[in-house]
């Protein structure tokens, strides 16, 4: 007698057991109860860059806010890179200033007076020596072809005398040097006065042409200043440096691991003099506001809730109390479908899971925790 009543009592256990498992709920006379798993969005954080960990800022379990850093790595290179982008876009800068500012005034004057000054050695060309270098060349002239009068006259006297036997071979010798000089002096002066009377040579005046064409032409260069293309180019290349400069900021910031929201440091990866690879993950985070309770509801039970729903949760570390929550996503399909969803007892069976989002300031739940949620009934059962 005593055996068939443990037997009685282990089939009701086991019964009641099958119960709970497949018909998740315990319903009261206004609510649904409901068991369920705390989940926690898992973030890995790391950096882009990689390099040496120079500091790591936070520990194992730590509640951390928005923007607080994790881990920090060496720079050196990175903010030399910077460095040179700031120069780089400084000297861009400069450069289209100088291109929207064209030349200074005083270069523009400078190449106006230098083409006035070609202007005027080209008139002179083509006017040719004044009548006064011209008076003075036949005046020179003159003169050395009296010289040289003088010069033949005393020649001829000493070369008599000599040829006489009665002057010095010396006198000879001087006479007829001073006479070759006073030629030399004559043809001198002749070769003066007919470069002045013909003038400058075609060549020297094409020369000068060309060379009043190439002063006018950078001075209206000058005058005209920067072209368009030029402006757009410089305009351009400050872009690149700009560019340049944001690229080396950003892989700057990428130096430091940063915590994207409040959320608990789950696992630190790394430590000082770490070597990190470019997008290895360095801290496994839990996003502290992104948790919620997920439950599983049987078909037939599925019209009772509805997506923004106000639900109670309570976790077994604290017994007898209940957290607001919110029910934030029902599944569209179904986790288990039975071979015949016809009979309503197999229906019962075909469950959908939903997300109930819980807030949790201080830190009660945790990732796997059992939970219960607890849906109000509109009108009891």
């Amino acid at each position: 007698m005593r055996k068939k009543l443990i037997l009685a009592v282990v089939g009701l256990v086991v019964i009641g057991a099958t119960v709970v498992w497949f018909w998740p709920r315990v319903r009261g006379p206004e609510q649904l109860r409901l068991p369920g798993t705390v989940e926690v969005q898992e973030v890995r954080l790391g950096s882009k860059i990689g390099g040496r960990v120079s500091a790591v800022k936070v520990r194992d379990g730590q509640l951390v806010e928005a923007g607080e850093v994790l881990v920090t790595f060496e720079t050196p290179e990175l903010t030399a890179r910077r460095d040179r982008a700031r120069a780089k876009l400084d000297a861009a800068r400069a450069a289209l200033d100088k291109a929207n500012y064209g030349p200074r005034p005083e270069e523009v004057a400078e190449a106006g007076a230098a083409v006035d000054a070609a202007k005027a050695r080209l008139a002179k060309m083509k006017a040719g020596y004044r009548e006064l270098e011209k008076e003075k060349a036949r005046h020179d002239l003159a003169v050395a072809q009296a010289e040289e009068k003088q010069a033949q006259d005393e020649f001829e006297r000493v070369s008599k005398l000599y040829s006489a036997g009665a002057g010095g071979q010396m006198d000879y010798q001087n006479a007829l040097a001073a006479r070759d000089r006073a030629r030399g002096r004559v043809g001198a002066a002749k070769a003066a006065l007919d470069l002045l009377l013909s003038g400058y040579r075609e060549e020297e005046i094409a020369e000068a042409q060309a060379d009043l064409a190439r002063l006018t032409a950078r001075h209206e260069l000058l005058r005209k200043g920067t072209r368009d293309e030029d402006k757009a180019a410089a305009a351009a290349s400050v872009d690149e440096a700009l560019a340049e400069l944001s690229e080396a900021e950003t892989n700057l910031r990428e130096s430091a691991v940063i915590a994207p929201e409040r959320c608990v440091v789950e696992v630190l990866a790394v430590r000082p003099g770490d070597l990190v690879q470019p997008g290895e993950p360095v801290a496994r985070v839990l996003r502290a506001d992104d948790l919620w309770v997920k439950v599983f509801v049987p078909a037939t039970e599925l019209g009772k809730l509805r997506l923004n729903q106000a639900v109670e949760v309570s976790v077994d570390s604290h017994p007898g109390k209940r957290f607001a929550g919110q029910v934030i996503q029902i599944a569209t399909v179904s986790e288990f479908t039975p071979r015949n969803v016809q009979s309503p007892d197999e229906r019962q069976h075909q469950v959908f899971a939903v997300k109930v989002r819980v807030t949790d300031p201080d830190g009660v739940f945790k990732s796997g925790m059992a939970a219960e949620v607890f849906v109000p009934l509109e009108g009891g059962v």
